[in-house]
């Protein structure tokens, strides 16, 4: 199987969003990682025979170490292409391709040569290349070496369709190409998102139209020979139904032993055959991802189906992003849905939006599901030799299937709703996700006089061999507290220890301070409490100038023991050094009345009391961050009255 590359966006302890890839063996364990900063935003990665990473994406031409370039004029804003040796070390050659151009992704033949596909400007055609006579998706070939071009065509149409108005001024197509597989013939398969009317497609196809407008697209996949000379076939996939800025999205692609072709992506309606998994639209769902196999041709669906939704107004975007098959046609698949309304599969906790799974071959079943927390998983997946699968998340989670017994961790997260996270503060609210890291039977923590126990059901939690105090434990999900004594120290061990085996790591990094404010779920603002006492929610405002209570952990120093339950009658006096900042990256600094340990609620939990500018007209919520301890850190979100 070779090595793997998937490619995730994180944020270091300085707030900094990166693109990482995270190497992995074949059987899917972490080699070793890299890092973009400022210069580059990788789109994609894969690995050749020899173990060499090659990444594509697109990087401005201002401070990108180009190495031996094969275009060495380019500049502005370029899709690029970069070698890196198989430790990770060196650049073996970097250079940028086309000016005004994004690379989407990458694929290799079984000589190595390098394959990238993505949107540009009009390229220089190579002889004998077929071609569109209009600009949009590009397509093209490079040596293994880096040294030579071997293909450069395009793909797109130059017609859209528009009913008139002011909004048809300066309307015009657009064609991207998102993802691209080789078949062993070194035939060319590519798929993305186009608005042209006038694509090249091919007779009997199961697309020969465009469903879209100028501003609702469709998908297209097509099939370049190999060299690029002839279009085999090309056909649109259309949504059925659809509205203004809701366009079908192709966001994955892969091929089967046969040539058969699996797409998947996200829609507001799909075309799915009967006897699939989810034949219809989730109730109540306005967008759902969609999974698809084309037969060799592209002349007909040989099935198709949804995968899960996402509801009108949710931020969560329903889609599937990553496919993979293995020889015997199972398919691997990863994504993103509302947890409610993914299939139901026996034995399986709905915990977070994102997931991956595995489908049988004729798309009629979901054979495993795991579902984690928000952004543990969903963005890219590969097979390791084994046949198991590594998915990875936004947030740089790795998830590797164990075909093996005993417990799995999937994810670590602040317990506030917050994303995936390998930070942890003395006294936080921390959740752990996996399969068997706690009791089949959910057991809510049990107070002991007056704190909570650090074992429940024979399942206990340890940081640095410091037992934790459990505040809930299942098998999917556990919750617990940060021990205090940790304070000072760089990192912690985490060891999960059940009856059935010990989960020991991952190794964890301390700060004095991680504050994440607690998230109403059901209105997706934070839990927060307007002046009267009362919910704060769309339907129930805060008013300009009153004080709002909020809720957060991460915080330290707090006065009280490991798990101990705050008393209700604790006098409110601030003895949490917080500042409550006004907007996203505001500066300007609330009123807080008061920030400290949370009168009933468990240590580890701090309340801040502040109060709302007095004029806050037109806005309908307002946005804010905490910093305590002079780190900064959890945002949140109020409703208030403009």
């Amino acid at each position: 199987m070779g090595i793997h590359a998937p490619v995730s966006t994180i944020v270091d302890e300085s707030g900094r969003g990166l693109m990482r890839i995270n190497k992995l063996d074949p059987s899917g364990n972490p080699l070793a990682s890299f890092d973009f900063g400022s210069n580059g935003t990788p789109a994609a990665a894969a690995t050749d025979a020899q173990g060499n990473l090659i990444v594509v994406g697109t990087a401005n031409s201002t401070g990108f170490p180009l190495v031996a370039p094969l275009f060495a004029s380019v500049n502005g804003t370029s899709a690029f292409v970069m070698k890196i040796n198989s430790q990770l070390t060196s650049v073996l050659f970097s250079t940028l391709l086309i000016n005004q151009s994004t690379a989407s992704a990458v694929a290799l033949d079984s000589t190595g040569n390098i394959y990238v596909v993505g949107y540009g400007p009009p390229v220089t055609i190579t002889p004998g290349a077929y071609r569109t006579s209009a600009a949009g998706a590009f397509i093209v070939e490079i040596s293994s070496n880096g040294t030579s071009l071997l293909l450069a065509t395009q793909f797109g149409g130059s017609m859209v369709s528009c009913t008139g108005g002011s909004a048809c001024i300066g309307a015009s197509a657009y064609t991207q190409a998102t993802v691209a597989a080789i078949d062993p013939s070194g035939a060319i398969v590519f798929a993305g998102n186009t608005t042209a009317l006038d694509l090249p497609v091919t007779p009997g196809v199961v697309g020969p139209v465009c469903q879209c407008t100028y501003n609702s697209g469709s998908g297209f996949v097509a099939k370049l020979s190999p060299g690029g000379s002839q279009l085999e076939w090309s056909t649109y996939t259309n949504a059925t139904q659809s509205s203004p800025y809701h366009s079908l999205a192709i966001n994955a692609l892969a091929l089967d032993a046969t040539g058969n072709v699996l797409i998947g992506g996200a829609a507001p309606g799909f075309q799915t055959t009967a006897g699939t998994f989810q034949a219809a639209l989730p109730a109540d769902a306005q967008w759902s991802g969609f999974l698809a196999k084309l037969n060799p041709a592209a002349s007909q669906f040989i099935w198709s189906t949804y995968m899960g939704g996402n509801q009108s107004g949710q931020g969560i975007s329903a889609r599937v992003d990553s496919i993979a098959v293995n020889a015997s046609g199972q398919i691997a698949i990863t994504g993103y849905s509302d947890p409610t309304l993914l299939p139901s599969v026996t034995g399986v906790t709905y915990f977070g939006d994102t997931y991956s799974a595995w489908i049988s071959s004729d798309g009629s079943t979901i054979t495993s599901l795991y579902v984690g927390a928000d952004q543990a998983t969903g963005q890219a997946l590969v097979l390791t030799s084994s046949g198991t699968l590594s998915a990875l998340g936004r947030a740089g989670s790795l998830w590797i299937e164990n075909s093996g017994a005993g417990p799995s961790l999937f994810s670590t997260a602040t317990a506030a709703l917050g994303p995936v996270s390998s930070l942890i503060a003395p006294y936080e609210l921390f959740s752990f996700y996996g399969a068997g890291i706690g009791p089949q039977t959910p057991l809510d923590g049990q107070a002991v006089n007056g704190a909570f126990t650090t074992s429940l059901g024979g399942y206990t939690v340890m940081f640095n061999g410091i037992p934790a105090p459990l505040l809930y434990s299942s098998s999917a999900q556990v919750n617990t507290i940060v021990p205090s004594e940790l304070a000072g120290q760089d990192s912690a061990r985490l060891a999960i220890v059940t009856p059935t085996g010990t989960i020991n790591g991952p190794i964890l990094n301390l700060r004095q301070a991680q504050p994440y404010i607690f998230t109403n779920s059901a209105t997706g603002l934070s839990a927060a409490l307007n002046q009267d006492g009362t919910l704060n929610s769309p339907q129930n405002p805060a008013t300009p100038g009153s004080v709002v209570t909020i809720y957060a952990t991460g915080g330290a120093p707090f006065l009280w023991s490991d798990g101990q339950i705050v008393p209700t009658d604790h006098f409110l006096n601030s003895r949490v050094p917080v500042s409550v900042l006004a907007g996203p990256n505001g500066l300007t600094s609330m009123e807080v009345d008061y920030a400290g340990d949370a009168p009933g609620l468990v240590a580890g939990v701090m309340q801040i009391n502040f109060r709302l500018p007095a004029s806050i007209s037109p806005l309908t919520t307002f946005s804010f961050q905490l910093e305590v301890a002079n780190v900064l850190g959890g945002s949140g979100t109020v409703a208030v009255s403009p």
